[in-house]
């Protein structure tokens, strides 16, 4: 099987099985507690490895647990790394043994450093059991390529799901690309298939800094609220409204302008390494769940930056598409 495996710092991303398979779901791993004593709604994603019991996703932020939602770059080594790709892998195969062509990413600031770790950390035999399933699954990691994030999105629109370059002629073009994460910017520009680093940078500047201020107001002015999961409070502020004791709580007088001023030190950067209206590029290529936040402040500065479709999906497409094309030459 071949994989492709985005982590993000808000949300984990998978695909596979043909690119008929595509999984996402929040990064937040935590030891299970007890059963719960009824439930009407959807089973909740359990893995068990050698290492214990976890919740996985929106299941770890329903249940209220108070958890650990990791940021720094050392994560990768951590087993709670492991159990987000073993569910994510486990919602993309239902098979008991699978051997895998897997293409994963770091961030740009962190993919020097990182890469060769990271392609030990995931190389080799996994075995984990995934509840309500009867049996174990084996993941056999035969290749690990990985890729700087952002490079996901140039491979989603050059390559299709069977590996084939579809789009030739962005060999030929210059290209910039903007991936916008929970906790990093990725700033690429690629020129002829081959990246820049004098043009290519990355910054820990994303939408968890957005959560970081909406939840110092709700300490502030709805102590009651503390108990709110750092995911929870970004759906509220993609929703611009949350609810304490019944009540409602705009939050858009605090949201508005701490979108504004990230959304502006993102733009500032950009031109830094750019140039002020990054007129050398063909095309600007905006991706990652961030896109859904600063879209239209990017747009306006850059008329020739165009969002990919479902942004947040943009690097795990790219890099399933890239493990079907490497797998292909061998």
């Amino acid at each position: 099987m071949n994989g492709g495996f985005d982590f993000g710092y808000y949300d984990t991303k998978a695909m596979g099985n043909g690119g008929d398979r595509i999984t996402k779901f929040p990064s937040f791993v935590v030891p299970a507690p007890p059963d719960s004593m009824l439930t009407l709604g959807n089973h909740e994603t359990q893995i068990i490895t050698d290492d214990g019991k976890y919740l996985v996703g929106t299941s770890a932020v329903r249940r209220g647990q108070i958890g650990t939602r990791k940021e720094g770059s050392t994560w990768i080594e951590s087993p709670e790394y492991l159990v987000l790709f073993y569910s994510a892998m486990s919602d993309i195969s239902d098979a008991t043994q699978v051997t895998l062509n897997l293409v994963t990413g770091l961030p740009v600031g962190d993919f020097r450093r990182d890469a060769e770790t990271l392609q030990k950390q995931l190389l080799g035999t996994h075995t984990f059991l995934r509840e309500g399933r009867e049996y174990h699954q084996v993941v056999k990691v035969q290749t690990v390529t990985v890729v700087p994030q952002a490079w996901g999105a140039v491979l989603c629109l050059l390559l299709d799901n069977i590996g084939r370059i579809v789009r030739p002629e962005l060999a030929n073009q210059k290209l910039a690309v903007l991936d916008i994460g929970g906790k990093t910017v990725n700033y690429l520009s690629v020129d002829g298939l081959t990246d820049i680093p004098a043009e290519t940078r990355g910054t820990e500047r994303g939408a968890w800094n957005v959560m970081r201020v909406v939840r110092q107001f709700l300490e502030a002015e709805h102590p009651g609220l503390n108990r709110l999961q750092d995911h929870q409070i970004m759906d509220a502020i993609v929703k611009r409204e949350t609810w304490d004791a019944g009540q409602r709580v705009n939050l858009e007088h605090v949201v508005e302008p701490i979108l504004d001023s990230i959304g502006t030190e993102i733009l500032d950067t950009a031109r830094q390494h750019w140039g002020t209206t990054a007129a050398t590029f063909r095309q600007i290529l905006v991706c990652g769940g961030g896109a859904y936040l600063w879209q239209q402040q990017i747009q306006k500065a850059f008329p020739h930056s165009t969002v990919i479709a479902q942004p947040e999906f943009a690097n795990a497409r790219g890099f399933y598409r890239y493990a079907v094309h490497l797998a292909g030459q061998w």
